[in-house]
């Protein structure tokens, strides 16, 4: 399935091979890599970049909708400036997390916030979601921050997920307000 939904100031649509420029920005920043669950090495270079979008192009039609990855491009220039998911949380047998990562030079602007909502709402929207989860790691304070703007409570900390002890944040459809 392709995803395409815009806000004032931001497009998410799907990721695309001549992305990775971008997305080397995102998943190879020092400040950005060490913070991802489950943890992930930054990623080296723009060749290596171009691997992984490719595994994420390909695995995209496989996912049960609301479940994917996509591309948070800022309108006014047309740049890449974060990605979006929604992926099932281990055991992943239920519960959907929501992720969001930002280049560095993007933080502060309030983009993380504006295209997580604009996913959540999409997700609630198809129906198939009553929840949806967010996972930080305790030290993550941008991540937190984000979660608590995005109307999600704190339901506790855990090592269940990823083998990591991470702060959890759930929003439920009928809490959630765009």
């Amino acid at each position: 399935m392709t995803l395409s939904l815009q806000t004032d100031r931001l497009l998410i649509r799907d990721w695309q091979e001549d992305d990775a420029d971008a997305a080397l920005e995102i998943y190879g920043s020092p400040e950005v890599a060490p913070w991802l669950s489950p943890a992930i090495d930054q990623v080296a270079d723009v060749a290596t970049m171009k691997m992984i979008l490719t595994a994420w192009i390909e695995a995209q039609p496989n996912f049960v909708v609301p479940a994917g990855r996509w591309a948070v491009v800022r309108r006014e220039d047309d740049e890449v400036i974060g990605g979006l998911l929604i992926r099932l949380l281990p055991p992943y047998e239920e519960d959907l997390e929501i992720g969001w990562q930002l280049r560095p030079s993007a933080w502060g602007n309030g983009f993380a916030t504006e295209a997580s909502k604009a996913l959540m709402s999409w997700a609630f929207k198809t129906g198939e979601v009553d929840e949806l989860f967010a996972v930080a790691r305790p030290n993550n304070k941008r991540a937190i921050s984000a979660a608590r703007r995005l109307g999600m409570e704190w339901v506790g900390e855990t090592d269940k997920y990823y083998d990591l002890n991470l702060q959890v944040y759930r929003v439920r459809a009928g809490d959630f307000s765009r």
